[in-house]
């Protein structure tokens, strides 16, 4: 049609054109063919146009007659020009396919490399292959669809695996169907699938970033020293939010769970509100999470309740607990606990849950250990101190029992035999009751002394009348303010007296204070002292033995000893004792519940 229509324009213009301008428009033919259809069409149209080139426009006009072989030559001349120009013309349209591919592949790429979710740039996608390809319409499906008779539908595969498909609509030329399926597809489909593999590994990534720093901040809490009971809530916390993510957080619980010598389990802590008293200890006999790790001493899962026997089981079942994960927490080589997560929803947990709770389950252990450790140091220090104080017991009633009861008795015979002595034995007299004096004086020095090393008003009376005794005898007025009715263990008693009685006598000899304030009170479980003067302050704790020897009595106690001394602004004495000794397992806290929302 294109040639027919050129020779129609040109054959009424051969008498005034030269010979092989005609030529010119017929070549715009084969460019125009060409670059619309391919390079084999515009061969084909080469030739047809070199026929009606030699036809109408090499004389004799209308004839297939060569009456010059130079016709022959410029025939054959202008069909090796529209031949060149029909590949020519191919190669830049091919070029340009591929330049508006490219973009097109630079498109898809900068939209599915880039999203969190490849899902949700579908569409975005799809308009673009649309507007690239000029297509009334297109649509990208995340599943297989089958094609039907309005719709083309090229399958998205990512080696043999289905990531989607693609939906063109019926009509569109056959070039471009052949260009979706051989360039657009594979395309789209090595991006779908690196999109996807991103997007899972940006997800995993983000996954792991949050588990790291919740697992820092359970590690800092266990370097700290934290109590076990509050890193176990922390634990809870982190796990529950781990494993519970986003909106499923009400569908899971977590639970740290401890065995008890009598076959029971306790529950320390957990993220389910609302348990009763019975629902926090229970029998770990039967089918359950707990009766597994303790058999095997393995991770270990149910992934369904139904039919199961025991108390745990039927517990789950009362909770709606439909599957659950446990991790066993062993210290120092020997079961103790469970770490655990619960789930209300049917089917089976995700399968890397196990190794998730194990991460947080190994901070656990650490933290009972070093709880341990220290409690033991605790209670093994508080010991060595009610040893001691024993010790001055006894030493003290041993003196008093003892020595001087001889000595007393001593003194009772050099009297009676004073009395007995004649008259003329003045002399003697005035020895023996030299003698008498001295011995009541050594009476009383050993009794002072036996009295300092335990006095005997403090185990007799308590704290408060032994605290009235001191201040009576200091050389400084002291005003008193105790109120301590109740009696307390004899070690804390001691501990409080020797602080009152070692503050007191180092005011009378430092701090040249005109008075000096005592008060003692229990406030929560602790004995709070304060011995405040008035003196000349300016005390250094690090240089005096004795107030060393009291620091370290308290702290042995479990408690804290202060000393503020600023110059010229008196001294201030803080001791804070527990009345509660140290334990040597505090692991053994009351459970926790807290709310999730």
């Amino acid at each position: 049609m294109m040639i027919a229509v050129e020779t129609l324009l040109l054959y009424p213009l051969r008498s005034i054109v030269q010979p092989l301008s005609p030529g010119m428009i017929y070549i715009i033919g084969v460019l125009v063919v060409s670059m619309v259809w391919g390079m084999w069409l515009g061969i084909a149209t080469s030739a047809a146009s070199a026929l009606a080139f030699f036809i109408f426009h090499i004389p004799p006009f209308g004839e297939v007659a060569v009456s010059d072989v130079r016709e022959l030559l410029e025939v054959a001349v202008f069909f090796v020009i529209a031949v060149a120009t029909s590949v020519t013309a191919n190669v830049l349209r091919l070029r340009i396919v591929r330049a508006e591919e490219s973009d097109l592949t630079a498109d898809m790429a900068r939209l599915l490399l880039h999203a969190d979710d490849p899902a949700e740039v579908l569409p975005a996608v799809a308009q673009r292959i649309a507007d690239a390809l000029e297509l009334p319409d297109a649509a990208i499906d995340d599943t297989v669809v089958s094609g039907d008779d309005r719709q083309w539908a090229f399958p998205l595969h990512a080696g043999t695996t289905p990531v989607g498909t693609l939906r063109v609509p019926r009509g569109v030329p056959e070039p471009t169907v052949q260009r979706l399926r051989e360039r657009v597809v594979p395309s789209l489909a090595s991006l779908l699938e690196a999109g996807y593999e991103r997007a899972a590994m940006m997800d995993s990534l983000g996954r792991l970033a949050t588990e790291q720093a919740a697992l820092r901040r359970v590690a800092t809490l266990v370097a700290r020293g934290g109590p076990p009971p509050e890193v176990f809530d922390v634990i809870t916390t982190e796990l529950h939010g781990l494993l519970g993510e986003g909106n499923l957080q009400g569908q899971y619980s977590t639970w740290l769970l401890r065995y008890e010598p009598d076959g029971m389990v306790s529950v320390l802590s957990t993220s389910r509100s609302g348990l009763t008293p019975q629902q926090l200890h229970w029998s770990a006999a039967g089918e359950n999470v707990l009766a597994l790790v303790r058999d095997t001493g393995r991770p270990a899962r149910m992934d369904s309740f139904e039919g199961a026997i025991g108390p745990a089981a039927a517990l789950a079942r009362e909770l709606g607990i439909r599957s659950a994960v446990g991790v066993p927490i062993a210290v120092e080589g020997h079961l103790w606990g469970v770490a655990a997560l619960a789930s209300d929803q049917p089917g089976p947990l995700p399968p890397n849950t196990e190794a998730r709770i194990a991460n947080f389950v190994d901070l656990a252990a650490t933290a009972i250990a070093n709880a341990d450790s220290r409690a033991e140091l605790a209670a093994s220090r508080a010991r060595l101190v009610a040893a001691a104080d024993q010790a001055r017991q006894r030493i003290e009633r041993e003196l008093h029992d003892s020595a001087l009861q001889q000595l007393i008795g001593i003194g009772l015979q050099l009297g009676l035999v004073q009395a007995s002595l004649s008259p003329e034995l003045d002399r003697t007299k005035a020895e023996l009751s030299n003698a008498v004096y001295g011995l009541n004086s050594v009476v009383d020095n050993m009794r002072e002394i036996s009295r300092g090393i335990h006095p005997t008003l403090l185990a007799a009376g308590g704290l408060q009348p032994a605290i009235k005794s001191l201040a009576r005898k200091s050389s400084v007025p002291v005003e008193l303010d105790i109120h301590t009715e109740q009696r307390m263990p004899p070690v804390i008693e001691v501990a409080a007296y020797h602080i009152v009685s070692e503050a007191l006598t180092n005011t009378a000899e430092h701090a040249h204070a005109s008075v000096v304030q005592v008060e003692a009170a229990m406030r929560d479980g602790t004995l709070c002292l304060s011995i405040h003067d008035d003196g000349v302050g300016g005390a250094d704790p690090d240089r005096g033995s004795g107030l060393t020897a009291l620091r370290d009595r308290v702290e042995a106690l479990g408690g804290h000893l202060t000393i503020t001394s600023p110059t010229n602004s008196g001294t201030l004495l803080q001791a804070d004792i527990p009345i509660d000794l140290p334990e040597p397992h505090p692991a053994a806290a009351r459970p926790s519940q807290r709310h999730r929302p």
